[in-house]
């Protein structure tokens, strides 16, 4: 399954932008911040943190539940 969307760093966090853009596309990540995609990736460290709007509407596009779970929400756990 291809994603409809993708991180980029920008503004000191990662944020979320349509896939298909490409380098001098202008837009807007998924929190409305407005961005031209670099021609290049201009950093080498992905250790950023990732937007938390970015990553609201990321999860809320893909149907994946919000991070981090609810407490007392628990993962199924298969038994070997």
């Amino acid at each position: 399954m291809t994603r409809a969307f993708r991180w980029l760093p920008h503004d000191g966090r990662r944020h979320a932008i349509r896939r298909e853009l490409v380098p001098g596309d202008e837009t807007t990540t998924l929190c409305g911040l407005p961005l031209t995609v670099p021609p290049a990736q201009p950093y080498t460290c992905w250790c950023w943190p990732t937007c938390p709007d970015c990553d609201t509407a990321w999860r809320a596009h893909e149907g994946i539940s919000a991070f981090p779970r609810p407490r007392g929400a628990r993962a199924a756990v298969s038994a070997p």
